[in-house]
């Protein structure tokens, strides 16, 4: 049973336990501000902002400013443009990736399959350190690779003061090719597929990512939804992610807050994308049953475990309820089985549950000022707040 079905007391309670929940969370510094969407059935129940955008109180956090929202992208981006590829015969899950990149023929990744890709089981290793490769021993970066001004061979705007080398992403992805294989079929978390995720949009449609990804969903909804938003949005309704002291010695503010996909020039399958919670909402009506966007077998393909009766907790793109020993039951325990969800990295998540009728999407730069801090996962925020807005 949810409870914000009609206008009564026991709302208005659970309304207030909300915002003290999200406003105790942030006495506490699990994050200086946060954005909340809750969708049932046709009605948004919330939709309601938190707090600043950092500690010093200054600009308080609206509706419809934008935060960065990690590895959302790879669901939100990448996973809805393979749907969609899917769901009109362009591609197949059972694809070979090294059908659409030869080179990797000639490597340890030459049968992963698409599928194995998106269900985390095809053996890649979860990420590479790209920026500790552009350091010196004294911990200055290479000049031959990154400068301070933008030129003609270094036009790769990571941040206004760093620029990196054209060709370098030749680099990333020799890497990515020549990378240990873990044990395949095994469920191990990896982004490196979804570095090849913008090339393989723009083999099979020939438009760049960034355009298919807003010619086929943003346009339709006319949403907040963008790769590098300051070529969007003025840099006050931007939320900053961390104060980066070993790669950009600056508090990444505009642009992504992960390494790898800034070598990327900020648009990338793995990270990149940025957004508010009600835009986040609306994408994730194409999911919905009345949509017309992706046939329902599509949307059950993708959002359903990607291996049934198995301890691997992923659909395809798509993260999806498990129970383990150390953590109990993710994300929730009254969450049904049907539901699926992401998270990032920065500290933002969202979850649907077609059963339930529920959507969920909740944001926070927890990495604000410095990503080890943990107690946003520690402090179990987000489960309780599942609990304010589920009953069973």
């Amino acid at each position: 049973m949810i409870l914000f079905v009609s206008k009564t007391q026991s709302q208005t309670s659970n309304s207030a336990k909300i915002d003290s929940l999200i406003n105790s969370s942030i006495t506490l510094k699990n994050f200086p501000g946060a954005q909340l969407f809750v969708k049932f059935k046709d009605s948004i129940i919330i939709n309601k902002s938190y707090g600043f955008h950092t500690y010093d109180s200054i600009i308080k956090v609206n509706n419809k400013h934008v935060y960065d929202l990690a590895s959302l992208t790879k669901v939100l981006a990448s996973t809805f443009s393979i749907m969609k590829l899917y769901d009109e015969n362009k591609l197949e899950l059972e694809d070979k990736v090294s059908d659409y990149f030869p080179e990797l023929k000639r490597s340890n990744k030459k049968n992963t399959t698409i599928f194995q890709s998106l269900s985390h089981t095809s053996g890649w290793i979860p990420y590479i350190s790209h920026q500790n490769f552009i350091k010196k021993r004294n911990g200055n970066l290479k000049k031959s690779i990154v400068r301070a001004k933008m030129h003609k061979r270094f036009s790769i705007k990571m941040n206004n003061n760093l620029f990196l080398k054209n060709t370098y992403s030749k680099k990333v992805f020799k890497r990515i090719k020549k990378s240990k294989l873990n044990t395949i079929n095994a469920y191990d978390y990896s982004g490196l597929f979804f570095f090849y995720v913008p090339s393989l949009i723009n083999k099979i449609t020939g438009f760049s990512f960034e355009n298919y990804f807003k010619n086929t969903f943003i346009n339709k909804k006319e949403i907040a939804l963008t790769f590098n938003p300051t070529q969007v949005f003025s840099k006050n309704i931007i939320v900053p992610s961390e104060y980066d002291s070993i790669f950009r010695k600056e508090l990444v503010h505009g642009f992504v807050h992960d390494e790898a996909a800034s070598f990327m020039g900020g648009i990338s399958g793995n990270a990149g994308l940025f957004g508010n919670a009600e835009s986040i909402g609306s994408l994730l009506s194409f999911l919905e049953a009345k949509s017309t966007m992706f046939k329902q077998t599509t949307i059950h393909k993708f959002t359903s475990y990607a291996f049934k009766n198995s301890k691997i907790r992923r659909g395809l793109g798509f993260d999806k309820p498990y129970s383990s020993d150390k953590y109990g039951e993710y994300p929730n325990k009254n969450l049904s089985k049907d539901s699926f969800g992401h998270t990032g990295f920065t500290g933002t998540m969202f979850w649907v549950d077609p059963e339930k009728k529920l959507t969920i999407v909740f944001l926070t730069n927890r990495v604000y000022p410095r990503r080890e801090n943990q107690s946003l996962y520690t402090n179990n925020v987000r489960s309780k707040l599942i609990d304010l807005l589920i009953k069973n």
